[in-house]
This record gives structure tokens, C-alpha cells and sequence, in this order.
């Protein structure tokens, strides 16, 4: 079973998005509390929107648990949060990443 919960599309502002993703799922080792979500953060530039930042619980090779993937990096960094807690630190993580990229 997958069930939507949650899947918005927030515009934070003319060169940012938020896309939020949550899912109700059955319980199992890989979601122990029945929940799988996603987190991307977007960025336009060069006529094209860029995902800068995702946070996710689903599956990385055959792995369970949260992880962030990041702009222009092939490893992904592992850690321990929540769907709300992936939301913050995404915004910080994509917002840090932009300032970077446009200096």
C-alpha cells in the first residue's frame, strides 16, 4: 500500500521551490513507522529548474534510511531526522548551496 498524504509545490520565491512529498506505507523494516517521504529543493538558473537538495527515506542502493543528496556530489550524506526536521534543513542546506554557486 502507498497512500498520499502530502504532495505540495511551494513556490518560496521567482528562482525557488519546495516540492514535499509524504506517503502513508505499510509498515515494514525499510519504514518502520509506515512513512516515506521526500524533500526537493529547486533552483532556476539557465532556463531550467536544478534540484540543489533532496532529503529522502526511500531506498538508496538497496539502503534504508534518511539521506541527503546533494548539487554536483555523487555520495549521498546519511543521518538521522524526521519529515519535519528534513524541511528545515533543507531550506539552510539549498539556501547556503545557492550562495555558494552565485558568488
Amino acid at each position: 500500500m502507498r497512500q498520499t498524504i502530502l504532495d505540495q509545490d511551494i513556490i518560496l520565491a521567482e528562482d525557488k521551490r519546495l516540492i514535499k512529498r509524504l506517503w502513508k506505507v505499510d509498515v515494514s523494516k525499510e519504514f518502520p513507522i509506515g512513512l516515506e517521504f521526500a524533500y526537493q529543493f529547486l533552483y532556476f538558473s539557465k532556463n531550467e529548474w536544478i534540484q540543489i537538495v533532496r532529503i529522502d527515506n526511500q531506498l538508496h542502493k538497496g539502503k534504508s534510511g534518511v539521506h541527503i543528496h546533494t548539487l554536483n556530489s555523487e555520495e549521498v550524506q546519511w543521518t538521522e531526522m524526521g519529515f519535519e526536521e528534513s524541511e528545515i534543513t533543507i531550506i539552510k542546506l539549498a539556501n547556503k548551496i545557492i550562495e555558494g554557486v552565485n558568488k
